[in-house]
């Protein structure tokens, strides 16, 4: 932002007293191009929890990585959220847009991370890991076939779930998208944290892991429902959420735990507890637009979607350069203290791209 739209949202934010206290003063906010400052803070919140998820946290209890599964479905729901408002003229055009920078996106980091792959590993591995399953997979279930990039499943199950959702649109099938939301989240229980419990077996895959029918289009959908339930999240009191989110960590805790004590546990990408985690952590941030201003806020409203993008993309080969480079001599330090090296790594190279008018097309 430059000096002047600093002071025009400065004027703005004085006229609502510093608070904004109804929907129609929440839509106008966003109409007239203004950003979620609250919702800045969590993005940076919510990469910090990426990182610890994929690559682990310093504490020997385990508990931070364990939580750490809520930060994916959140970026999800705010997609959702900005990119599906209650006007279907508006959310059409701005799934279109979506769809496209996506798919751009997309293109260049598959293009990226192969050639990272094929550096790294040698052409003649990465086309022995090439098989019709493997191809199967990346397709339909977004699982990356090769060793570096594992994490591009995100922007590809992204994709798939907006071209669903505008083919929906298109067919006027989104009046029902609630249903479908139902179903898609029963779906994801039985196919992912309770999979064991009912022997679940499809194709020979005892559980679905995380992509675009099991992750990203439900939970852009509860973006939606969030977007038009404005007026409760402004109303609810800031330590329902906190206490919300409280006890989604604890139940997703107890969860692993039973699951892993009965002999149950196949898969640790999902648990009830995240969705919760994650429904009270964007709750939170979408309430409250307008974060206090201070020296910190001016930095943290530059972690926009462009900044998040490249340190969300930069991270699992950052880390993996960390690895050759150290070597097999200092795995601990690497399991210990790698991830957090690869975030800020990550961070400083954001920084320094996220201007260039080439990133901005990719994940603006």
């Amino acid at each position: 932002m430059n000096e002047e739209e600093l002071l025009e949202q400065e004027l703005y934010e004085q006229e609502f007293n510093e608070k904004i206290q109804t929907k129609a003063q929440l839509d106008n906010f966003y109409s007239q191009g203004f950003r979620n400052s609250s919702v800045a803070y969590l993005r940076f919140i919510l990469m910090a929890f990426v990182c610890f998820w994929n690559f682990g946290f310093p504490e020997p209890t385990g508990v931070i990585s364990a939580i750490s599964g809520f930060a994916i479905p959140s970026f999800f729901i705010l997609s959702g959220y900005f990119t599906l408002p209650v006007s279907k003229e508006i959310s059409t055009e701005k799934e279109k847009r979506k769809i496209k920078r996506t798919l751009l996106c997309l293109t260049s980091i598959f293009v990226l991370y192969l050639l990272i792959n094929v550096l790294v590993c040698g052409f003649g591995k990465v086309l022995g890991a090439v098989s019709l399953r493997s191809v199967f997979n990346f397709l339909v279930l977004n699982l990356w076939p090769f060793s570096v990039g594992s994490n591009i499943w995100f922007i590809q199950a992204m994709l798939y779930a907006y071209i669903v959702i505008y083919v929906a649109e298109k067919l006027n099938l989104m009046r029902f998208y609630k249903v479908f939301l139902i179903i898609l989240l029963i779906f994801m229980l039985l196919s992912g944290e309770f999979a064991g419990l009912i022997h679940f077996n499809i194709l020979g895959y005892h559980f679905i892991p995380g992509n675009w029918f099991t992750r990203a289009l439900p939970y852009i959908l509860l973006g939606k429902f969030l977007r038009e339930k404005d007026a409760l999240l402004l109303k609810t009191a800031t330590w329902k959420y906190i206490v919300l989110w409280g006890v989604g960590a604890v139940l997703s805790l107890a969860e692993l735990y039973i699951l892993l004590r009965t002999g149950f546990l196949v898969y640790e990408g999902h648990m009830i507890g995240y969705g919760i985690m994650a429904f009270a952590a964007c709750g939170f941030a979408l309430s409250r637009p307008l974060a206090n201003e201070s020296v910190i806020t001016a930095v943290l409203t530059q972690f926009d979607p462009v900044l998040s993008g490249i340190i969300y993309i930069l991270m699992d080969p950052v880390f993996y350069m960390i690895g050759l480079l150290l070597g097999s001599g200092h795995m601990g330090l690497i399991s210990a203290f790698g991830g957090l090296a690869a975030y800020a790594i990550s961070i400083l190279v954001a920084l320094l791209l996220k201007n260039l008018k080439p990133i901005k097309l990719l994940y603006s």
